[in-house]
């Protein structure tokens, strides 16, 4: 493995009740916040409410922004950022999942700058500050709350982009398992195989030599995804349930399971260009992926790798051969997304064509390197084009 240099400097509180401390700490940065959510489902289940009294009690001025989508458009972050800029804005606070914290993110960075916040989106503007960041989690998915990463979609050109600054990286976040009970059966699963992708696309199935001890605790946390999402779906007030899937999906994206290894993003790159062009849920097109494409990159090089998950986190039979373990690991993978979380197994199903896998599969790949994406094995266009059409 590599040198590396850990630092994560996101505040947890964690657990019922802990959002009486949101004043407290906004307090440190300053009096006036932006407030931004989603469609409004905080104000049906008392989110809002707790949130708006905590912050009324802390002598908090509050001006509201909300409505911001799943895959938030950069059209609705330009919006936020205008309220942002004209209200005198101290700190901006995102109430919700990872797309309005992703928003949330770019609003406080796009505050500083006098034109469309897709230039930061794009790199093409740099910029070196941003309001302070908090979160009050909603649901366990993306772990936004822990990380400098940001998604941001063009609704205009079809593109979808995950910038990094470490002026993204919240400064406090408020994770209460309760707040998640509300959340429904879907929208539990598909968040689950976002949280189970974090750990086997970006961090498992790569090709560098990771420290063991951060492979293992990696295994862990799949294993108890595999566990719990199934759990909290029959029982969506499973606090035992909830807390580990929140607790992991912020966990697996802190940094810690970075350290001395590049991520690989394979799949999120192809699923990205995927919600760019049909606005489909990006963990459900990560679950219906992700069997596809192990099964295309199947070969002697990567079995061991995806036999290995099967043994640590699926319970597959140790004493196998390698390209059998791995062929199983992958049946079972499958059953556990699309018969245990009950998601559809096509991309057909959620109304994805393939008139544009072609241009899907360049853009991806012009992400990469050298015109190719890079992981398990190199993937061109074409493969990418293939592995589309195998899961439609």
């Amino acid at each position: 493995m590599n040198n590396f240099v850990y630092q994560n400097t996101t505040k947890v509180y964690f657990g019922n009740n802990q959002i009486s401390h949101l004043g407290e700490e906004i307090k440190k940065y300053g009096s006036h916040v932006l407030m931004v959510y989603g469609g409004g489902s905080i104000k049906k289940n008392g989110i809002y409410d707790n949130v708006m009294q905590v912050l009324k009690d802390a002598d908090i001025q509050v001006t509201e922004f909300g409505g911001v989508e799943p895959n938030p458009q950069n059209t609705t972050v330009n919006r936020g950022t205008e309220v942002c800029r004209n209200n005198d804005i101290d700190v901006v606070l995102a109430v919700g999942g990872g797309s309005t914290i992703d928003a949330s993110k770019v609003i406080a960075q796009a505050a500083f700058y006098d034109g469309d916040c897709w230039d930061l989106v794009t790199g093409k503007i740099k910029m070196d500050k941003a309001l302070p960041i908090f979160t009050v989690v909603t649901i366990a998915a993306a772990g936004s709350e822990t990380d400098a990463w940001a998604v941001v979609s063009n609704a205009d050109i079809n593109d979808k982009i995950g910038p990094n600054s470490p002026f993204y990286q919240p400064k406090v976040s408020f994770l209460n398992p309760i707040n998640t009970f509300t959340v429904s059966a879907y929208q539990t699963a598909a968040g689950s195989a976002d949280i189970l992708s974090h750990i086997t696309d970006c961090r498992y199935f790569i090709p560098e030599k990771k420290m063991e001890f951060v492979s293992e605790m990696m295994e862990v946390m799949a294993k108890s995804v595999i566990k719990y999402a199934p759990m909290a779906i029959a029982e969506p007030d499973n606090y035992e349930a909830r807390e580990n899937l929140l607790w992991i999906s912020s966990m697996i994206t802190s940094g810690i399971m970075d350290i001395g290894s590049k991520a690989d993003m394979i799949m999120h790159m192809m699923e990205h260009e995927i919600s760019a062009y049909y606005d489909i849920n990006h963990g459900h097109g990560i679950a219906i992926l992700m069997p596809h494409w192990m099964e295309y990159v199947l070969n002697e090089k990567t079995a061991p790798v995806f036999y290995r998950f099967g043994v640590k986190c699926l319970d597959i039979d140790p004493y196998l051969f390698d390209i059998d373990g791995a062929k199983q690991t992958i049946e079972t993978l499958r059953d556990w997304f699309f018969n245990k979380l009950k998601l559809q197994s096509k991309l057909s199903d959620l109304g994805v064509d393939d008139k544009n896998f072609h241009a899907m599969a360049v853009k991806a790949c012009n992400e990469g390197t050298n015109g190719m994406l890079c992981g398990l094995t190199s993937l061109t266009a074409q493969d990418l084009e293939n592995i589309y059409r195998l899961s439609l």
